[in-house]
């Protein structure tokens, strides 16, 4: 470490910023608790100031004192100016900005998960070394291509295996790792999993830079397409060459195995035979939304990919480019007639347009039948003091729908099944509100990318106050999150 570039990172580096903030234990808390320990990787507006009002709520409990701004001040904050601890923005799922957080964010819970995570105990030096020898190994073998080395290192393997083999075969008593080791090598695996995690931000930034670039380039209008088309297919073929590339492709490919998704599943279920881990809720939990959360955040980076290939798409559209060279005219002949004027003083007075009216005749629409508004005549009605408190009776007796239960209820399903009807599911979680329910559980639907088909239709039944009850729903189907990254990855292919 150099002392000049330290003191660059604790003077300007945002993840500094949030290490040396006056109430970073509560700031830092409030982020690993929604967007990691809950497994939030993007939250609406809205959502997350109500988690943020409920969070400071329970602090002003025991200390008042403590973030006394309002929620929307503070999100303002951290998303703004030098801090940027978290990434505001809209796209076109959500109606209101979303947050996620930055990468100086993530690296800010890594480093300070990895040394205060008091849940998971200690260091395990054992394991880690075991693991570098490990590596190591696997480096020198599987890094050559030495035939007499590969064939030595698989024939005492072979060895060691049928040794072990005999040794269970013949009755005598199974060696296992001693409960430190158990739980040593279980901290790692928490460790590489948030570490992990937080690696995401990093890819998806490279390819967003990528996409800014191509943007500048285009808007100033200096190159030519054929330029700006190669400096960034060139860029976005580099971060694919490059280590960080080329490691998240291997990832993705593996993490779409069914194989690789089904090992992973049975390994996950027997942790809870271990009484090693009963203690390690927090760990196990984070282990067992492993595949929900890391398909969530490859998702991302498929996302960003599309946007860059949208607006290459759009470069090459010879429409937009005309339209771009004749502003890029326009704006040169400006500046030159500024140039030529710079140093002359004016005769008269210079009166400016500020407000040109410019009309295009095919802005104009279609000429359209007025509305007609049908005449009703109004009658004295004497009003049915009998059926108005009925009417408010019914009004008071409606709940609001628990979307946090609901959400809840749909990947306790879809965590271990790949595809859950909402028949099913309505099966499994009768609703409390009746058909409101329904239409609640259709939207979560079409908010979370799952299988709406209008042309289809489900009959339910439901047991209302006035009795069982016949529904038509559109078809819906819950999906997995490989299910949907599946799904994301044919559209992106397709594209």
């Amino acid at each position: 470490m150099e002392l000049d570039r330290l003191i660059t990172f604790f003077s300007t580096n945002p993840s500094a910023r949030l290490l040396r903030a006056n109430q970073a234990a509560y700031i830092v808390y409030f982020l690993n608790q929604h967007f990691k320990t809950n497994g939030n990787l993007a939250t609406p507006n809205t959502e997350l100031v109500q988690s943020l009002k409920g969070f400071l709520e329970h602090i002003h409990e025991t200390e008042p004192e403590v973030l006394r701004d309002n929620a929307e001040t503070y999100l303002n904050q951290w998303s703004t100016g030098e801090t940027r601890w978290l990434r505001r923005y809209y796209d076109s799922q959500h109606a209101d900005s979303v947050f996620q957080l930055t990468p100086h964010s993530e690296d800010v819970l890594t480093f300070l998960t990895d040394v205060t995570d008091h849940s998971l105990g200690f260091v395990g030096t054992e394991s880690r070394f075991t693991r570098i020898l490990e590596t190591l190994s696997d480096i020198v073998i599987r890094g050559s291509a030495d035939r007499e080395r590969r064939l030595s290192y698989l024939q005492a393997e072979r060895d060691r295996i049928e040794e072990e083999i005999q040794s269970i075969e013949s009755g005598e008593i199974v060696s296992t790792h001693s409960s430190t080791a158990i739980r040593e090598r279980f901290s790692d695996v928490i460790s590489d999993l948030i570490s992990l995690q937080g690696d995401f931000r990093a890819v998806e930034e490279s390819f967003k830079s990528i996409t800014r670039d191509v943007q500048k380039q285009q808007s100033e209008a200096v190159d030519t397409r054929g330029q700006i088309l190669g400096s960034a297919l060139a860029a976005e073929d580099r971060l694919k060459d490059e280590d960080q590339g080329a490691s998240f492709q291997a990832f993705f490919k593996m993490l779409l195995s069914q194989s690789k998704q089904d090992e992973l599943e049975k390994m996950i279920r027997q942790l809870d035979e271990l009484d090693e881990l009963a203690s390690q809720t927090e760990g196990k939990s984070r282990v067992k939304g492993m595949i929900g959360n890391l398909s969530k955040e490859a998702a991302r980076v498929q996302q960003t990919t599309r946007r860059l290939n949208a607006t290459l798409r759009r470069l090459l559209d010879s429409r937009i480019s005309t339209t771009r060279l004749r502003l890029a005219t326009v704006l040169r002949e400006i500046h030159s007639a500024a140039v030529r004027q710079a140093e002359l003083q004016p005769e008269a007075e210079i009166e400016v347009f500020t407000e040109i009216d410019l009309f295009n005749g095919m802005e104009r629409p279609f000429w359209q039948t007025p509305i007609q508004f049908e005449a009703i005549e109004l009658k004295q009605e004497e009003p049915n003091a009998a059926e108005r408190l009925n009417v408010f009776q019914r009004l008071a007796e409606m709940q609001r729908l628990d979307w946090d239960t609901m959400r809840s209820n749909i990947k306790s399903q879809i965590d271990f099944n790949e595809r859950v009807t909402l028949p099913d599911l309505l099966n499994i979680f009768p609703p409390d509100n009746e058909p409101l329910e329904i239409l609640g559980y259709i939207q979560l639907a079409y908010d979370g990318g799952h299988e709406v088909d209008e042309n289809e239709f489900d009959l339910i039944s439901i047991d209302t106050p006035m009795g069982i009850q016949d529904f038509e729903i559109p078809r819906v189907v819950y999906l997995s999150e490989t299910e949907r990254l599946e799904r994301v990855h044919r559209r992106a292919t397709d594209e």
